[in-house]
């Protein structure tokens, strides 16, 4: 069977700890070549995880003829150039969210991988957790009846300073960006199109991060319904991820007992009804880890833009699902800086360096040299 060659460009947190493991699983594709402009990083990556080839700038791995496909798992505000340039090099392309920091970067993608007639995937791995597709699957097939709202909750506790490009200003966003964009994205997807944000955002940790640490927000859906999402990195107890569905003929509670990303163990999903009967949905593990292993979200992704590469099919999660969401936070910035709500389209982006200049300039708050970190 033909499989799709890759190449990885950046070496970072998500080869060592997402998708290194998966690749000696990955069927449809290979892992070809990697990239950073840390040799010692692309080393490990090449040596851990088996790629043929390693190259030390973005040209290089482009002018090699070898290879189909590129990840992109550099940060978002390098993002742009280097998803444009895979384009005109005729390379398919696997982007990590954050897409980007503004829609007019996001349009700008789009618009170069359509020209150049590449596919183009955005990392929203839990659209492939078997949880969330369960999720997904109950809406759909209408076990809750009409769902009219979904609230989301991810807690973090990340409260440690460091030179971490996430915490900059040079990331064009903050919390909300980062891990939100994933809770974001599941309403929507369970939710439809929105056509509304109201939202707040709160730096309080301002004597270490330059963007937001706290969001609030609502979202209007296009359907009708709304969904809400409380993110914080700084609660001092465990990480929480949870998503509660409600329907008109019942409510769906998805709970992960750790955050969903690194976690094999399946959240635990409930559907209640008429506040009498719980039914226990929860997609359970088999007994072996290697079954477990080849479901994991970060393979079955990788499997299915190989798939559509192979198959000749427009992927998704794909740009303009990226686009949304950049687009969602954009506006949700926007409100808190304005007090306003932002119905959609957004016509641009807000200047978002002045937000977060603003924004932490009238904090009141400092955590101090006592940080702490949870873990997921």
């Amino acid at each position: 069977m033909k499989k799709v060659k890759l190449g990885l460009i950046g070496c970072g947190h998500a080869v060592r700890m997402l998708y290194g493991a998966h690749f000696r699983n990955l069927e449809k594709g290979e892992f070809y070549a990697v990239m950073d402009i840390n040799e010692s990083r692309a080393r490990r990556a090449q040596q851990w995880f088996g790629a043929k080839k390693i190259y030390g700038d973005l040209d290089s791995i482009l002018k090699d003829e070898e290879i189909d496909a590129v990840i992109i798992a550099t940060p978002p505000f390098v993002h742009k150039d280097q998803v444009i340039k895979a384009a005109r090099a005729g390379k398919h392309i696997f982007c990590e969210k954050p897409m980007t920091a503004t829609i007019e970067e996001a349009d700008e993608m789009i618009a170069s991988c359509k020209k150049n007639k590449v596919k183009f995937m955005i990392a929203f791995m839990k659209r492939f957790n078997k949880a969330f597709c369960l999720t997904k699957k109950i809406i759909d097939e209408g076990r809750l009846g009409d769902v009219f709202e979904i609230r989301a909750t991810w807690d973090n506790a990340r409260a440690k300073g460091s030179s971490d490009y996430r915490h900059r200003l040079i990331a064009g966003g903050g919390f909300l960006q980062e891990d939100g964009s994933h809770a974001l994205d599941l309403c929507r997807w369970w939710l439809g199109d929105v056509e509304q944000v109201s939202g707040n955002i709160l730096l309080v940790a301002s004597d270490l991060f330059e963007t937001e640490d706290v969001a609030n927000l609502i979202l209007k859906h296009k359907g009708g319904g709304l969904s809400t999402l409380h993110i914080t990195r700084l609660t001092h107890r465990r990480g929480v991820e949870l998503y509660e569905i409600f329907g008109t003929k019942g409510t769906l509670v998805v709970d992960c007992i750790r955050h969903s990303t690194p976690s094999l163990e399946p959240p635990t999903m409930y559907i209640y009804q008429k506040s009498k009967t719980r039914i226990d949905v929860t997609p359970y593990n088999s007994f072996f880890l290697d079954e477990e292993l080849k479901k994991n979200q970060f393979l079955r992704e990788l499997e299915y833009f190989c798939d559509c590469i192979l198959k000749d099919k427009e992927p998704i999660p794909g740009g303009e699902d990226g686009r949304a969401i950049v687009e969602i936070v954009n506006a949700t910035y926007l409100s808190s800086w304005k007090g306003i709500k932002v119905k959609l389209p957004l016509q641009k982006s807000p200047d978002l360096e002045k937000i977060f200049e603003e924004l932490r300039a009238s904090s009141k708050w400092r955590i101090g040299k006592d940080t702490w970190w949870g873990g997921y």
